[in-house]
């Protein structure tokens, strides 16, 4: 799997803590230095084309024709697809998804991406009302939310997902409530829902801290969490991982490929990879000196010798490696399953997780886990998963 982070933005979201930039200047050296990254970083990848492409952000929509074009030139001539003669034969061969902002969503930028080989869209909708949307400092106004997905449709584009946001301090139960309406009325195929988060060092942080603002209410969390939940698995859309639905057929595999573990190549500023094994590596979060440094990189040796210039990493070891599975194998529909624990981490394990999960299984955190091996958490497992996932984790080891 590909990931590729475009560090920039128009403007500030007052929540955001993910890297990016809304200065320019060093746009044309980012852009150089991602193409470079493709082509020196090839190897780590397994040959043969790549099941998904994901354009994250930042805001991946503000890219150019010219831009996005160099990227899938860089990415057929480097092989991550194989020889392939147009953009329809590697939408074939891969899920390839872009993170777009409504206000970018023009019939111009739409038609561009429809002819590109992108094949499935994010939008990052967060709201369909303009209280909510002043308050997170989008660029789109509640219009451009509304018509982003008929826009997009009207395009070919049927496969889309939405990211929406809840339990804001301007975000009432019944704006909740429509904005699940409109959602699930626009028939997008999938969802990604999340609970506005305070970060210490974003502008909301900064506010909430000073007393400005008030922070956030769990119990509203929570009231709008059951209202997601309720709605969206009353129309047919598949709870299949804590945070994210979807309409059969248009889970998200490149999504699914972070949480089952599976190796993928972070590009970019502020981009993190993983082997598969025990190495994560990530991108330093500074553009100029990312553009700086890839500038002078022209192979795989010389990229090995700017760590700690361009990037960082780190060995997990098997407490690690533990952990991170016990946390993401429980967030998903599919739960834990004691034969993969047993097989990933010896038969140790085993023993090991059903203890700390005792209570969590008497307290109805789990469905029938004792039956199966298969810990799959029930809906007040779900409110607690992050809880319940750090029961199980090890010390030590």
């Amino acid at each position: 799997m590909l990931y590729l982070h475009i560090p920039f933005c128009k403007q500030a979201c007052s929540y955001c803590n993910f890297h990016f930039s809304t200065s320019m200047k060093t746009r044309p050296g980012v852009l150089n230095g991602i193409n470079k990254e493709l082509r020196v970083r090839r190897q780590e990848l397994a040959a043969g084309p790549v099941p998904s492409v994901y354009f994250g952000g930042g805001t991946p929509s503000l890219l150019t024709e010219e831009e996005l074009s160099g990227i899938f030139n860089t990415l057929v001539e480097s092989e991550y697809w194989g020889a392939v003669a147009g953009a329809r034969e590697v939408s074939k061969q891969a899920e390839i998804t872009l993170e777009a902002n409504p206000d970018d969503l023009d019939e111009r930028t739409i038609g561009m991406l429809a002819a590109s080989p992108v094949n499935r869209l994010s939008i990052g909708i967060q709201s369909f009302f303009e209280e909510d949307l002043r308050f997170m400092n989008r660029a789109h106004n509640a219009a451009e939310a509304r018509t982003a997905i008929a826009k997009v449709n009207r395009a070919g584009f049927h496969d889309v997902s939405i990211d929406l946001i809840y339990g804001g301090q301007t975000t009432t139960d019944a704006m909740w409530a429509e904005n699940l309406r409109i959602a699930t009325d626009l028939g997008v195929t999938h969802i990604s829902a999340y609970a506005l988060t305070v970060e210490p060092k974003t502008a909301l942080g900064v506010q909430v801290a000073k007393g400005k603002v008030a922070d956030t209410d769990d119990e509203k969390f929570t009231r709008h969490f059951e209202m997601l939940v309720d709605h969206l698995t009353s129309h047919g859309y598949r709870h299949y991982e804590v945070s994210n639905f979807c309409l059969p057929g248009h889970e998200s595999k490149h999504n699914s490929g972070y949480w089952s573990g599976q190796t993928y190549l972070g590009i970019g500023p502020g981009a993190h990879g993983f082997d598969g094994q025990n190495t994560r590596r990530w991108n330093l979060e500074n553009n100029a000196t990312y553009a700086k440094v890839w500038a002078d990189i022209s192979t795989h040796a010389d990229y090995l010798a700017a760590e700690n210039l361009v990037f960082e990493q780190e060995i997990l070891t098997d407490r690690d490696r533990y952990n991170e599975y016990v946390m993401t194998a429980l967030r998903r529909e599919e739960g834990l399953t004691l034969d993969e624990l047993r097989e990933r981490f010896g038969p140790e394990s085993v023993p090991y997780f059903s203890k700390s999960q005792v209570d969590n299984v008497e307290a109805g955190l789990f469905h029938d886990a004792a039956a199966d091996g298969r810990y799959r958490l029930t809906r007040a497992g779900i409110m607690r998963a992050d809880g319940v996932a750090s029961d199980g984790f090890r010390s030590e080891g």
